[in-house]
């Protein structure tokens, strides 16, 4: 990151497929913007590398990323430099693993998708790459159609999801932005509240908790104003139930083009999380593969 919290090094990891023109599009347009070096990436699965059709699917790979650099000339603002990376093994591993080789500190996707095989459900490369990288991970859904101009920030107003938070301000500091909170509503059935009908012992939890809520959300309005003064004031919105519904529902309502939202960062690093962990939460997890924007989640280590 620059000294204004700008990514210098963007790695746009692509599966060459027609659905990755938006990726290509959205990093290339972010690059220009920036004045950042962009790494387009493609990697071949290595389930796929059998002998006798590697060779030929090396060179149709090459011909495309060339076939993209090449259209470049006409954008009109284009990064300050463009290089290109072919490799061969597992998608998510191969590029978080170039991505710290190069010092890449954005990585641009497609968006993360679920697909059914059996009883199983699996994770698309996109969310694998979430879940380890060390860098923010720009997951593109829409077509870009100018700059992001409408920002929506999940907090639980930990260190992470307000770090997230702090990062999108900085990189899109014209966009309106809204910190999104979901109250967390935990009614005490003893002591004092034993003895209380349930609906109003609900009731009671769920004011305190929105209270709260109202007290950290204006904490942090104060906290971001004075980290970014000559941007525009953030809004705050509190909305209630499970986090992912609640979550995607004001989406569907708000319609903004990017969410932001923190995680944990993958474990064997100073022994974050606990041994053999690397998930990414499971609130951010469903945000990136469910929500019809484009999703930029932050971990705990960026």
């Amino acid at each position: 990151m620059t000294a204004h919290g700008l990514p210098r090094h963007i790695l746009l990891a692509t599966d060459l497929t027609p659905s990755s023109d938006r990726a290509f599009d959205r990093a290339v347009a972010l690059a220009g913007q920036w004045r950042a070096t962009l790494t387009v990436v493609h990697v071949i699965p290595s389930a796929a590398a059998r002998p006798w059709g590697i060779e030929q699917r090396i060179k149709n790979a090459e011909t495309e990323l060339g076939r993209l650099v090449t259209d470049l000339g006409a954008t009109p603002s284009p990064p300050t430099k463009i290089e290109r990376q072919l490799l061969v093994g597992d998608p998510a591993a191969r590029t978080i693993e170039f991505a710290e080789k190069i010092g890449a500190d954005l990585i641009i996707t497609g968006p993360a998708r679920q697909r059914v095989f059996g009883d199983t459900l699996l994770g698309s490369t996109a969310a694998r790459i979430v879940q380890r990288a060390f860098v923010p991970v720009l997951a593109v859904r829409r077509r870009p159609l100018g700059p992001y101009r409408s920002v929506i920030a999940a907090t639980d107003f930990s260190a992470v999801a307000t770090t997230a938070l702090l990062r999108a301000r900085a990189m899109f500091p014209a966009a309106a932005l809204t910190a999104v909170a979901v109250p967390v509503v935990a009614p005490d059935w003893t002591g004092p509240e034993a003895d209380k009908p349930l609906d109003e012992v609900v009731a009671g939890a769920r004011d305190e908790a929105i209270a709260a809520v109202k007290q950290d959300l204006a904490d942090l309005v104060a906290r971001v104003a004075k980290a970014s003064p000559d941007a525009p004031m953030i809004a705050t919105a509190i909305v209630e139930g499970t986090p992912p519904v609640a979550l995607a529902s004001y989406v569907e309502t708000a319609w903004p083009d990017l969410l932001v939202c923190g995680t944990h960062g993958r474990t064997g690093r100073e022994g974050r999380g606990g041994a053999g962990s690397e998930g990414v939460g499971s609130v951010a997890e469903a945000l990136l593969s469910t929500l019809p924007c484009d999703v930029l989640v932050a971990p705990d280590t960026a």
